[in-house]
């Protein structure tokens, strides 16, 4: 298993990673029974996660294949937000998503160990669907709280 680690790279996505990047999302959506809800599309990741004002910011874990290729294993997408309450800049996970055959070897925490590091000492925000028991573990594994006292609201299209 260590073996299989090293061999896993994390990196700020580029363009040319546009279609791992919808394909994996296609099978979040999929895992997620919602199969017709992503709207993303190359225009949209163009403007919004590699265009000049960034509003999407995508880090890719790659694994090397025995044929030394590197294989796209995942990606955790956020944004950034800011809390006036607090008087500070955070973040929102928009998506993590470790694809099944590269589950079990600590992808997705190296992937939230990327986004920490590089936010040290922010607030970190995610949405978990409810009935998502395993993600919700593997979040309060990692140090994140449920916020029971929020609900949340939301207004504009597909509501």
């Amino acid at each position: 298993m260590t073996e299989h680690r090293e061999q896993i790279s994390i990196r700020a996505a580029t363009p040319l990673d546009g279609p791992a990047i919808l394909e994996m999302l296609a099978d979040l959506a999929s895992f997620e029974g919602a199969d017709h809800h992503p709207r993303l599309d190359v225009t949209s990741l163009e403007r919004d996660v590699f265009g000049s004002a960034p509003r999407l910011h995508i880090a890719l874990a790659e694994q090397a294949s025995e044929s030394g290729f590197m294989q796209s294993a995942g990606f955790v997408s956020w944004f950034e937000n800011y809390s006036s309450w607090e008087g500070r800049a955070g973040v929102h996970i928009g998506d993590l998503w470790v694809c099944p055959k590269f589950r079990g070897h600590g992808i997705a925490s190296a992937l939230l160990r990327h986004l920490l590091s590089s936010h040290e000492g922010e607030r970190i925000d995610v949405f978990v669907v409810r009935d998502n028991t395993g993600a919700r573990a593997f979040y309060r594994h990692l140090g994140f709280r449920e916020k029971m006292e929020w609900c949340l609201y939301r207004i504009g299209a597909n509501v």
